[in-house]
């Protein structure tokens, strides 16, 4: 038994020793809690809404003249939304006038932003629409108000003279984030 003992000391000694000459601390933690209760996770929505029309000036274009105008967007949802313009929908007849249309759209933070020479975020034409982010996010709740324009290229036909360009669309969406 003696010499049992002795083994053994020796054994703790030597773990000791061999602990303290390398520096390192060594410790095992557990924990663990039992839920008493279900637990129910719901995923959130993700609801826009339009909440002013997009009232366009009325003034004749003519190549290189803007118009523009100012829509505001409202996150219904649970959910903040990353706001991006998913394209554009060609007015209701095609004609000259509008193929030689290029639609802007940015946010800003009042319609007195919403001028001639602010610079769109966004630009695209009906025959090549955009898919592309805005750069803001709306917490659920919040509001934006996007400034559109609407320019005539310089190099617009001059058959579109006297034409116009109705019922068009922007599609606005939002990712969630």
């Amino acid at each position: 038994m003696k010499a049992f003992l002795l083994a053994s000391a020796a054994i703790l000694g030597a773990t000791l020793l061999a602990t303290a000459a390398v520096g390192e601390t060594y410790t095992l933690l557990n924990s663990s809690v039992s839920a008493n209760q279900a637990v129910t996770i719901q995923a959130g929505t993700a609801a826009l809404s339009i909440t002013s029309p997009l009232v366009l000036s009325d003034a004749p274009l003519y190549p290189g003249a803007k118009n523009v105008g100012t829509v505001e967007v409202r996150n219904d949802g649970t959910v903040s939304l990353a706001l991006r313009l998913f394209g554009l929908t060609p007015p209701t007849a095609q004609t000259a006038l509008s193929d030689g249309l290029v639609v802007g759209v940015r946010t800003v933070s009042a319609a007195s932003e919403c001028t001639s020479s602010l610079t769109p975020t966004i630009t695209g034409t009906f025959l090549s629409a955009p898919v592309a982010e805005l750069d803001t996010t709306l917490a659920p709740g919040a509001t934006a108000m996007l400034c559109v324009s609407v320019l005539l290229s310089a190099d617009a036909p001059s058959v579109s003279q006297s034409q116009t360009a109705t019922s068009f669309g922007l599609l606005i969406d939002g990712r969630q984030v």
